[in-house]
């Protein structure tokens, strides 16, 4: 398929939504295992994550305090520490530095961390653009942790506002998807990090069937679909992060996971047995699937021009009062990135 002509979004002209404030996903879950460590674009800036042996989850500063070495690029994990690969200066769960590659006293060296949380099968680090902490959780859906998301990352021109807009552009549904018997509602309640919307309709990923399904939307970073399967099948859980990286670029990560109560014609233990390991094979088959409809969105994003004052019209949805909600989730940013804050206690999470 030939790709459009048109110049991405970002390329030619000015950025005109600064990175907005909140809890931004930067890996799923089973991408960061124990012992592990990657970096990860947020906001201008860079993020390594790394897991524990013991399976400790964090988020720190790429930079060694001792020479600026990066430790993402040949860091490692030893037991409960990170280890600088320059100088193998190693630092504890709490960013404390507790040896050198010498077996001398180690010097009063923190890392600098993100606070950072895993819920739904996502990992998310805050950022504020005035360094503030956390000013509220991340929901926790039920789910069922053994099963991991299918999941794909795309990098594409856009902005997050504009991404979780989608779920309250109720217009595009019809129009860009074909959904028909749309019956949905769901409005933003001033100063709340999540909102709410509920939907039935056809044409959705079930085929066939009419479908109904619950957005939660977390901040300006996730749209979170949960849709009960019939007659108590199970669930299939949808979830789309938008996560900024540098002005006017983002990076999509979009998961599908669903989860089964039994397997149809198996009976008792063995269809309950079996559910898991056949939910992970259809998951990954309904990724595929549901990746044609976000396509389509992706390629809407990577063109899109922000509107700051849109000529909205009747059937739309509720997106000005979107765009009013979306405001709680920006500052003007005082001058440079402020620093993290020195890595948590990891006894306190």
């Amino acid at each position: 398929m030939s790709l459009p002509s048109a110049a991405p979004a970002d390329s030619l002209r000015t950025p005109a939504l600064p990175y907005p404030n909140g809890w931004f996903c930067l890996a799923f879950t089973d991408e960061v295992r124990p012992g592990s460590v990657t970096t990860r674009p947020l906001a201008g800036t860079e993020v390594v994550l790394y897991r524990t042996a013991g399976g400790v989850l964090r988020a720190v500063r790429p930079r060694c305090p001792h020479l600026g070495a990066h430790l993402g690029v040949g860091g490692s994990v030893e037991g409960e520490d990170i280890v600088c690969p320059f100088h193998r200066f190693a630092f504890d769960p709490a960013g404390t530095c507790v040896r050198t590659g010498y077996g001398t006293p180690p010097p009063k060296a923190s890392l600098a961390g993100y606070p950072v949380c895993e819920a739904n099968g996502s990992i998310y680090v805050w950022w504020h653009a005035l360094g503030l902490p956390p000013q509220w959780e991340v929901p926790v859906f039920p789910m069922d942790d053994r099963q991991p998301f299918s999941h794909d990352t795309f990098d594409i021109a856009g902005h997050p506002q504009d991404v979780i807009e989608n779920a309250f552009d109720w217009g595009h549904l019809p129009a860009l998807h074909g959904l028909k018997g749309l019956d949905i509602e769901g409005t933003p309640v001033a100063g709340e990090p999540t909102s709410t919307v509920t939907a039935t309709a056809r044409g959705t990923m079930m085929r066939g069937f009419r479908q109904s399904y619950t957005l939660t939307v977390i901040g300006l970073a996730t749209i979170a679909a949960r849709t009960a399967l019939p007659r108590g099948a199970g669930a299939l859980h949808v979830m789309l992060h938008a996560t900024p990286t540098s002005p006017g670029r983002i990076q999509l990560r979009f998961g599908t996971k669903l989860e089964l109560n039994g397997v149809p014609g198996v009976p008792g233990a063995v269809g309950r047995a079996a559910a898991v390991p056949v939910a992970r094979l259809l998951s990954a088959v309904l990724q595929r699937v549901a990746s044609v409809d976000t396509g389509a969105d992706l390629l809407m994003w990577h063109y899109q021009e922000h509107v700051e004052h849109p000529k909205l019209a009747k059937g739309d949805g509720p997106v000005g009062r979107y765009r009013q909600w979306a405001q709680q989730f920006y500052t003007e940013p005082r001058g440079d990135l402020v620093p993290p804050r020195r890595a948590a206690d990891p006894k306190r999470g």
